[in-house]
């Protein structure tokens, strides 16, 4: 992207924010306008905004591709925990940073600090038909794990879906997940935004 002579601070920000997702994401100079699309899209669909949505993506772009969360996926979960919540920008992108940093570090064999290790973790989610693990056991990506959960969610009892979003997301993070799966109808919205942004910005 190309930026003019008016640079101002806050389109310096700006700029720094989207390159640290961009970067996170591992992504070619091809896909810079791609990226920008889907937050532009998402930020003029939703009750947030492309600035928000970029600050977020910035705490949480690295986890994401880690553990195989597209961007259009990323941007949606974002786009829809901010706009139901409008918790500040940075809180949201923290909290998907350590829902997804939770199962990389249960990745590598450690028991979490709530006593969560992979194997009740990977019971919790069997118990409703989702499995983690693929058939040589290795990780699923989390972006299909998390969808899956999501089409499952109206199915589940409110203690079951309290359970499941604390294992998941922990004491700390599992509101968020809350507010994501309530409003499961939203996110499809926002991810069938995403997927169809090209030329938004």
């Amino acid at each position: 992207l190309k930026l003019n002579h008016f640079y101002t601070p806050a389109l310096k920000e700006m700029s720094q924010m989207l390159t640290a997702t961009w970067n996170a994401f591992q992504v070619g100079e091809d896909q810079l306008e791609h990226y920008v699309d889907i937050m532009a899209a998402l930020g003029a669909n939703t009750a947030t905004s492309l600035e928000e949505i970029s600050e977020a993506l910035q705490k949480v772009a690295s986890t994401a591709n880690v553990t195989g969360v597209s961007m259009e996926k990323m941007s949606s979960m974002v786009a829809t925990v901010s706009s139901t919540t409008r918790q500040a920008a940075n809180v949201v992108g923290t909290a998907f940073n350590t829902i997804l940093g939770r199962i990389s570090s249960l990745k590598l064999g450690e028991t979490l600090e709530d006593g969560v290790t992979l194997t009740k973790y990977t019971q919790a989610l069997g118990q409703i038909g989702v499995n983690v693990l693929d058939a040589t056991g290795n990780l699923r990506n989390m972006g299909d794990v998390i969808e899956e959960i999501g089409g499952k969610w109206k199915t589940l009892t409110t203690a079951q879906q309290s359970a499941l979003a604390s294992t998941i997301g922990g004491v700390r993070q599992y509101t968020n997940l809350i507010a994501l799966f309530n409003n499961w109808d939203q996110y499809q919205k926002n991810l069938s935004v995403a997927t169809n942004s090209a030329g938004q910005l």
